[in-house]
């Protein structure tokens, strides 16, 4: 396989801290998913890869050319052909259209007449052939921007793309749509996701891991089977491991009862006054001496033995999902949303008439602009439909993608008690610490969390404060966050018997959420 770039020992540090080090490894001509925590480093990786920043050390060379997409990239231009690049080639096709071209733009379009149709086919599969080339950019949503910023990355087949997860903000047509793309991209691509969908359609996976980018064939599937193999294998090691030091322990408990034993027996020999006290001495000594090489080496195997462990589980801690869930003692069955005739503000004109009950996950689908997220907000009173009426019976939580449910201002600890009062800190930071946010992150304002963190902290506020929600709408909760943190959130989820509306476009996620009913918005 053509290789397009090769980089090596590659390390960036900020504030003093080593964010990530020695990192090597070859892209090629092949469409290629990368993939890890969140604020492990991965956009730090792919804009050092695109040489938009320097590392503390190491080198990239490329032997193509690349394409880099940042996240949420607005490109540059007034209008769309300005954007897409092709605002010089449009100009001179219509001078050669009204009869004014001279040399020079035949000389210039000389490889660049099929562009046109190229540029065509492409807006047209990405939805965007309604849009004029002259459209002002300003006037595009964003994900008419997204998917305007990858076309003029598909209009490059030379150029090796970079990819800072272009999935976000796109809907289920917008994703199959860029899936399709980077198939048929010739020069190949490095994409950072966490969309399984999307990381099922890469021919390799790379992992960036606090220390090392690891490297696995196939595609995301292929990818879980080894981390679950990783698992299994890492548990039977530290199951060894803690076997030994088991044993261990009781063969120096057995060398320290023996010791206890001989040295009664001296005492008793001792009183007796059968043997001298200078033999005795010398007996004494030299037992002593060797009973302490003994325990020394007992105890530099267990010292050893369970720095090992310690190293093992973390390992394991890492690829293990946490877990979290609502702890529910009854059912929850009764009517909690009924809506007749409801005309949103804005999305799709058809009126809206549904009810539903506790234990009922409903998916709220459509194309970007059809009105889900304006749904939720008429839901939780943050706007006002046309017409219509609902009511909503027991009490609601509303989360956007942003998660605001916590004062984010705040320290971790002051968050939570702010939320509920009646849970005593260090309850709270006993939970804080089995998700593994202990000690000063427990001190720092919630705002400072990574994503994935304050999904953490947000949901442990959901599911450990009395009384639980009836009502839970949930707006693209899994926009930005990683593989295990929406795990995390799916587990949640699955675990929740109250009425649940939830707006996503990734398909694998709400498949893992327990879904009961679907709602398409036209």
């Amino acid at each position: 396989m053509s290789v397009q770039c090769h980089f090596s020992h590659l390390s960036v540090t900020f504030n003093d801290i080593p964010l990530f080090d020695n990192i090597s490894g070859t892209l090629t001509r092949q469409v290629q998913g990368l993939t890890g925590h969140n604020g492990r480093g991965k956009s730090v990786l792919m804009s050092l890869l695109a040489q938009q920043r320097h590392p503390a050390t190491g080198t990239v060379s490329w032997q193509v050319p690349f394409y880099y997409v940042p996240q949420l990239t607005r490109l540059s231009g007034i209008t769309l052909a300005d954007a897409l690049g092709t605002a010089e080639i449009q100009a001179a096709l219509r001078r050669t259209e009204d009869g004014t071209a001279t040399a020079e733009d035949y000389d210039f379009l000389a490889d660049k007449w099929d562009m046109p149709r190229q540029q065509q086919s492409l807006l047209e599969s990405a939805q965007l052939a309604h849009l004029p080339v002259e459209t002002l950019c300003t006037n595009l949503s964003g994900g008419e921007q997204t998917r305007l910023a990858l076309c003029r990355a598909f209009l490059q087949p030379h150029a090796f793309l970079l990819l800072d997860e272009p999935g976000n903000h796109l809907d289920a047509a917008g994703r199959g749509w860029l899936s399709e793309q980077l198939r048929n991209h010739p020069a190949g691509a490095l994409v950072i996701s966490h969309d399984r969908r999307l990381l099922d359609t890469m021919q390799r996976i790379f992992e960036l891991t606090p220390s090392a980018l690891d490297e696995y064939g196939g595609n995301y599937t292929h990818y879980a089977e080894q981390k679950a193999f990783q698992l299994s294998a890492l548990q039977s090691e530290e199951k060894q491991l803690q076997s030994q030091l088991n044993r261990e322990k009781t063969a120096l408990q057995r060398a320290l009862e023996k010791k206890a034993q001989r040295r009664r027996q001296g005492e008793k020999v001792r009183s007796s006054g059968s043997s001298s006290a200078l033999l005795l001495d010398m007996k004494k000594n030299k037992a002593e001496k060797q009973q302490s090489k003994i325990t020394g080496r007992h105890e530099r195997v267990m010292t050893q033995l369970d720095s090992q462990r310690r190293e093992v589980n973390e390992k394991i801690q890492h690829i293990t999902p946490q877990m979290l869930a609502f702890n529910y003692t009854g059912e929850q069955k009764r009517v909690r949303i009924n809506a007749r005739d409801l005309l949103l503000p804005f999305g799709t004109q058809e009126p809206l008439s549904l009810t539903i009950s506790g234990g009922e996950h409903w998916h709220i689908a459509g194309r970007n602009g059809c009105g889900k997220s304006t749904l939720l907000k008429v839901l939780a009173g943050l706007l006002t439909a046309k017409s219509g009426d609902y009511s909503l019976h027991g009490r609601l939580r509303y989360l956007d993608q942003h998660l605001a449910l916590l004062n984010k201002a705040l320290p971790v600890t002051e968050a939570l008690c702010e939320f509920d009062p009646a849970i005593p800190a260090q309850t709270w930071r006993t939970h804080l610490g089995a998700l593994r946010i202990r000690g000063d992150k427990g001190l720092i304002p919630l705002s400072q969390l990574s994503g994935g963190e304050q999904l953490k902290v947000t949901l442990l506020a959901l599911t450990l404060s009395e009384p639980l929600p009836d009502i839970l709408l949930l707006d693209e909760p899994d926009n930005h966050l990683d593989l295990d943190s929406r795990r995390l959130l799916e587990n949640v989820l699955r675990s929740y018997k109250g009425a649940l509306l939830l707006v996503s476009h990734d398909e694998a996620f709400t498949e893992h959420c327990a879904m009961t009913h679907t709602l398409t918005l036209a």
